[in-house]
């Protein structure tokens, strides 16, 4: 659940930075787009105003030619015959045609560059041909636009500018809204994905939301969770009602073979294969133990609620195999550098688990060989580490150590593979991490870290 939860978090922040990303570069094409037009549009609204502004002109110096003649327009007009204003901006010129091709039809606007006193300039020139006392005459009327280019320099330097900052603006208001229009997914995330020790304590409690399908999202999740439940509490009544069933007729077995092993009829040969028969029904029994007490810790069928002194534990693990360590002749070395008690724990659970990896050492040690068991708290957290000098193993073998029925070394018929699988799932239960390392002929080291446990 826990994994499912990190990705899905994952792909919900990745759904935010590419949305948003989306955004802004699909608000940078319209800008750039905005920005290649623009000049345009201001250039041809520019012009359509000069072209009426020189058509008007144009009317009004004809009206003074045909109401006053030629040489009214001087004392009309600021600037004379091929005269430029101060700026040079604005001229009217009248020209004699001498040569009838050059007599133009209508009215001609275009762009012209000329050379005013030496200074090359454009000009927007509007011309057109009129008669005056049966003389023809071309009459042409400019306005510079020198600054119609400086203008569309000024709006591409401003549009820039503009799209820099609607993308930044955009980019950062695009990951407010992403983020305030996922909130309710994020919640079912929070709350519904996170990790619960069994599905009965799963929250079921709706998540409020506009969107029908962050709502639908919920709904299934509560439905999946409701199965889940049912399920375990199959499972759980079906555990408990195997382990009963398959226990009993084991016990009933056990008891018979017994009363035959007593009988005074039973030869020597048939009394070692009812010997062998009692043990592999005595295997069965602790394998269906040990499986019953795997699912009875992942299920969060014990409490947490003893007190623990973790070196009066140890010692009392100790104290237990003390047959079996003398049986090897095993040196037992205690380093508890710093007493500690551990709360919210459940003491039987932890005794097994110290129980199977001191049980571990012992029966993959060589004789006469060590076992040296540390305590100490570091940072805060609780540190218990059992080493020993025994055959030890190959760095491949440690990530299978944990497997069920999975016995590494053959060199031994004790254990069904099920002790290290039992400590794994007690740690778990607890928060405690475990490390192990291992070299081959000398020696294997279960680091056990209390994590996040209250210590006295």
């Amino acid at each position: 659940m826990d994994k499912i939860k990190n990705v899905i978090k994952s792909g919900s922040q990745t759904l935010q930075v590419k949305f948003a990303i989306y955004n802004a570069i699909s608000k940078s094409f319209i800008i750039l787009a905005f920005m290649a037009l623009l000049p345009l549009i201001i250039e041809k609204i520019v012009y359509d105003h000069i072209d009426k502004r020189l058509q008007a002109r144009s009317e009004k110096v004809l009206k003074i030619i045909h109401k006053g003649g030629i040489d009214d327009i001087v004392l009309e007009q600021d600037c004379s015959f091929e005269s430029y204003s101060i700026l040079k901006e604005e001229f009217v010129a009248i020209y004699p045609i001498t040569n009838l091709s050059d007599t133009i039809n209508g009215i001609s606007i275009a762009n012209e560059s000329r050379n005013i006193e030496g200074e090359q300039l454009v000009h927007r020139i509007l011309t057109l041909s009129f008669i005056y006392d049966n003389q023809n005459y071309k009459l042409e009327i400019g306005e510079g636009i020198s600054s119609i280019d400086q203008l569309k320099s000024t709006i591409k330097k401003f549009s820039l500018w503009m799209m820099l900052g609607v993308i930044l603006i955009s980019i950062f208001l695009d990951f407010a809204f992403v983020r305030i229009l996922l909130q309710p997914f994020n919640k079912i995330i929070n709350t519904k994905l996170k990790p619960v020790p069994a599905p009965i304590n799963f929250d079921f409690t709706p998540i409020p939301s506009t969107t029908h399908e962050f709502n639908q999202l919920d709904n299934r999740i509560n439905e999946m969770m409701h199965k889940l439940q049912d399920t375990f509490q199959l499972e759980k009544e079906f555990i408990s009602n195997v382990s009963h069933e398959l226990q009993t007729p084991i016990s009933i077995l056990q008891n018979r073979l017994e009363n035959i092993i007593v009988s005074e009829n039973v030869s020597d040969e048939i009394l070692i294969r009812l010997s062998e028969s009692q043990k592999t029904l005595s295997r069965m029994s602790r394998i269906i133990k040990a499986l019953l007490l795997i699912s009875k810790i992942e299920n969060d069928q014990y409490l947490k609620t003893d007190q623990v002194n973790i070196s009066e534990l140890l010692d009392e693990v100790i104290d237990e195999l003390e047959d079996r360590i003398a049986h090897k002749n095993i040196h037992i070395v205690k380093r508890f550098y710093q007493e500690a008690v551990i709360t919210d724990c459940n003491k039987a659970l932890l005794h097994n688990m110290f129980f199977n990896i001191i049980n571990n050492a012992i029966k993959y040690n060589n004789h006469e060989g060590e076992i040296i068991v540390t305590t100490r708290n570091i940072n805060n957290q609780l540190i218990v580490e059992i080493e020993d000098n025994g055959i030890g193993m190959e760095q491949g073998q440690i990530p299978y150590i944990f497997d069920r029925f999975k016995r590494l070394n053959k060199s031994t018929a004790e254990g069904f593979g099920l002790g290290l699988p039992i400590v794994k799932t007690i740690a778990g239960f607890h928060k405690i991490s475990i490390d192990v390392t291992s070299q081959p002929d000398k020696g294997t080291c279960f680091k056990c870290t209390f994590e996040n446990k209250e210590t006295i």
